[in-house]
């Protein structure tokens, strides 16, 4: 199985003249509008012209035209005070859609938070996107843990044990395209992780589940797991993350992994793939 590849986090101009080249039939215009509000997902807070500008490599009128556009349309709001765009809440009811479409959400609930209160943590389901992962649904327990995944987080793919999950699902060539793609644009998330990221997957075909004893930080401890449940051209993964402090790492490895591969097992069956 291979993982599609093709980048969908453009960073500036200079990457997407580059994917331009290579597919003349590529939009750039529409291109240059989803990364700027890409710019949100990554740095939240209300950002100004020059600043999209700087940061995209675009220059500041075309930046200006595309706000006011997307303004127009709900995805960004202006505040005029600050002379600062944000992020609009047709962003919101954008992705709607996807969150009810995703399979086997409502049956798997009551497990998911049966899980996350006995294990004092938070269980969720996310899908790959490029080099990170994004939290489409969680149940968490009343404390959590430090960093709690809300619907719509997005994580880096080696950060996450449901992103370890996954890179032991796929083939040596995605696998390995992936990994060399993370060491050039994140390289501190590839020295860190590096050593956490090898043992899964040494590991993940024998245990059923990927871990992360840490190394994402804020001493938080996972599990994850790749079904083989699709949705579009994407395999759903799951996660179960609890905090370090009450959890040792053995307990990690035989029990809440066992009990994330059986409730993953039991929707894979659901869904009767096998």
């Amino acid at each position: 199985m291979r993982a599609n590849t093709a980048p969908q986090h453009l960073r500036d101009q200079t990457e997407l003249q580059l994917l331009r080249e290579d597919n003349p039939s590529f939009a750039g215009t529409l291109a240059k509008g989803m990364m700027i509000l890409q710019c949100f997902v990554s740095d939240p807070r209300p950002h100004a012209n020059s600043e999209l500008a700087k940061r995209l490599g675009i220059p500041r009128p075309t930046v200006s035209r595309l706000c006011r556009t997307l303004q127009a349309m709900g995805y960004l709001d202006h505040d005029e005070r600050l002379d600062r765009y944000f992020i609009g809440p047709a962003i919101v009811s954008l992705g709607y859609p996807y969150l009810i479409s995703t399979p086997l959400i409502n049956q798997l609930r009551p497990a998911m938070q049966a899980m996350a209160t006995q294990m004092m943590g938070a269980v969720s389901i996310g899908v790959a996107m490029d080099l990170d992962v994004v939290y489409l649904e969680s149940c968490t327990h009343e404390q959590g843990t430090l960093k709690r995944p809300a619907v719509g987080a997005v994580r880096g793919i080696v950060e996450t044990a449901m992103g370890r999950a996954l890179l032991a699902s796929l083939d040596e060539s995605a696998r390995q395209d992936i990994l060399e793609r993370v060491r050039l644009q994140r390289p501190e998330d590839h020295e860190r992780c590096l050593t956490g990221v090898q043992e899964s997957l040494s590991h993940y075909r024998k245990r059923g589940f990927a871990i992360n004893m840490g190394d994402a930080g804020l001493g938080v401890l996972a599990v994850g797991v790749a079904s083989r449940i699709r949705y579009g051209s994407r395999q759903l993964l799951f996660n179960c993350a609890v905090p370090g402090y009450r959890v040792k790492p053995q307990e990690l490895l035989k029990t809440i992994g066992p009990r994330l591969t059986d409730m993953v097992r039991m929707a894979d069956a659901q869904t009767g793939v096998r």
